[in-house]
C-alpha cells in the first residue's frame, strides 16, 4: 500500500496490524498460540474472544467492500 501510495488504506489498516502484532508478541510462553483452546474455557475468556473476533470480522467486511469498490472504479475509469 505504501509503494502504490494508498495512504488512506494504509492508515486504515495500521491499527489492526499493530493490534495483531501486539497480540502475537504477548502470547505467554508455553501456549499454543493467541487463542489457546484450553485457556479460553478455563479462564472464561470465550465472550471477550468472540467480541474481538466479531469486531475484526466487521472490519474485514468493511475493507473488502472498500477494496471491491476501488477495483470496480479503477476498471470503469480505464
Amino acid at each position: 500500500m505504501l509503494i502504490s501510495l494508498h495512504w488512506f488504506i494504509f492508515l486504515l489498516n495500521l491499527p489492526v496490524a499493530t493490534w495483531n502484532i501486539y497480540r502475537f508478541v504477548m502470547v505467554p510462553s508455553g501456549n499454543m498460540g493467541v487463542f489457546d483452546p484450553t485457556e479460553i474455557h478455563n479462564r472464561g475468556q470465550l465472550k471477550s474472544h468472540m467480541k474481538e473476533a466479531m469486531i475484526k470480522l466487521g472490519f474485514h467486511l468493511l475493507c473488502f467492500f472498500m477494496y471491491l469498490y476501488s477495483m470496480i472504479l479503477a476498471l470503469i475509469n480505464d
